[in-house]
């Protein structure tokens, strides 16, 4: 084995262990670890830093995204517009934890088409939160539904996962995308089933409301205090649908929306200059630390990727398995999608591991579209489980989580689907065996 294989799967290891123990803060590991591993490979400091600016450059418009929509639904959670989105929920959900599982998953899947785990986090998060935390779920599961729901509708043609994965393997987009329909389907009723099994998890655990409460819940929910300005409710209001509608259509690029829908806000909510100033900075000490774990995950794929590491790993550990498994080499990545991206991040999966998967097929006369669709399917349910993703992070600042606690919650569960959407894309014939 080469150095840089032993170096790559020793700081892989030593990072898994660090962040399950929660050893230390991911930001610091996400800078220590990659920058002693590309040492001990013998890049110098002058290389790393032309690395480092690299990656730094590749996060810079998610995190400029991240920072101003963070910001711009924080300040329309507290003028109420999250509010309406519960009272519209709770007239459709009843007593039943499952019920409310069941609508959460819904609602993380609807928001999902816009092929935008942030927004969906963002979304999604402040509007159930509340509903959980009177009826004692745990916010673990929340995030193990919405985890779910992106993987279930998360990949469109409009969405980065499929436009990294067509970027390597060069197929059209949409004769992949109406392979996958189905396969989402699949993953859909798995969610439900998912729901009903957490529902009886979460029951057992003291979750749940009696009748009573729970109507007295909607009671005051749905007949909110007067408010004395209706008219800006509405407006902010029509602002978020208008924001999110030119979202998904892309007339704007996310970053420059949400930096002018952001303005727009406050110009509207806080017309005073001094409570204005004072509103952005208490947003910018609650986001501070989700950017910083966007630039340090930066540093890490930065140098990960351009001092070939990733590659290097990637390319050895596959010519470990005997050629025997050659046909059914991409079946076995694929149904290791999950704990693979939780160690290397989309980034790395879809630019070192997918390319290799493809090629390895083609040796054995596997085509480029069924190995695309098996690693597509897999891999997207467990994005939001790994650290590497800078979207984990922010649902996790967004629910006060520890990664170490996201993970072990959800991985075994979601790792499950993924395996499960596997067997049925060899079932329905979309990949072939």
């Amino acid at each position: 084995m080469s150095l840089m294989l032993i170096t790559g799967i020793v700081m892989f290891i030593v990072l898994t262990w660090c962040l399950l123990k929660n050893s230390f803060p991911p930001g610091v590991l996400f800078i220590i670890l990659p920058t002693l591993a590309a040492l001990v490979c013998g890049f110098g400091f002058k290389e790393l830093g032309e690395y480092v600016a690299l990656g730094l450059k590749s996060v810079v418009g998610t995190a400029t995204l991240v920072a101003f929509s963070a910001m711009f639904f924080t300040l329309m959670k507290e003028v109420g517009v999250f509010d309406v989105i519960v009272r519209f929920i709770l007239r459709f959900v009843t007593p039943s934890t499952f019920s409310i599982l069941l609508a959460t998953l819904v609602i993380a899947s609807v928001c999902s088409l816009d092929g935008n785990a942030y927004a969906t986090l963002l979304v999604t998060v402040p509007a159930l939160l509340p509903i959980y935390e009177k009826m004692n779920i745990s916010r673990k599961t929340l995030l193990l539904l919405v985890t779910v729901g992106v993987g279930v509708t998360g990949i469109t043609p409009w969405g980065g996962s499929l436009n990294r994965a067509v970027a390597v393997t060069h197929l059209d987009i949409l004769a992949v995308y109406y392979q996958l329909l189905p396969l989402q389907g699949v993953l859909f009723v798995l969610g439900i089933l998912l729901c009903a099994w957490m529902a009886r998890v979460e029951n057992r655990k003291g979750s749940g409301i009696s009748h009573e409460a729970f109507h007295q819940m909607r009671l005051e929910m749905l007949n909110p205090q007067a408010n004395p300005r209706p008219w800006l409710l509405k407006l902010n209001f029509a602002l978020v649908i208008a924001t999110i509608v030119t979202l998904v259509v892309g007339w704007v690029a996310g970053n420059y929306l949400f930096m002018i829908a952001f303005a727009l806000a406050v110009m509207i909510n806080y017309p005073d200059a001094k409570k204005a100033q004072q509103k952005i900075k208490e947003y910018a000490i609650t986001i501070f630390p989700v950017i910083v774990i966007f630039l340090t995950i930066g540093v890490f794929v930065g140098i990960l990727q351009n001092t070939g590491i990733i590659k290097v790993l990637v390319n050895e550990l596959a010519a470990i398995f005997p050629d025997s498994l050659g046909p059914y080499l991409y079946l076995i990545l694929a149904a290791f999608s999950v704990p693979v991206v939780i160690l290397i991040g989309s980034d790395a999966f879809y630019f070192a591991l997918l390319p290799l998967a493809v090629g390895l097929g083609q040796n054995f006369n596997v085509s480029p579209l069924h190995v695309t669709i098996a690693m597509l399917i897999t891999e997207q349910i467990g994005l939001l489980l790994s650290p590497v993703i800078p979207a984990t992070h922010l649902g996790l600042n967004l629910l006060n989580l520890r990664v170490d606690e996201h993970i072990r919650h959800s991985m075994i569960k979601v790792w499950f689907l993924s395996i499960c959407a596997l067997l049925a894309a060899m079932t329905l014939g979309i990949v072939p065996v």
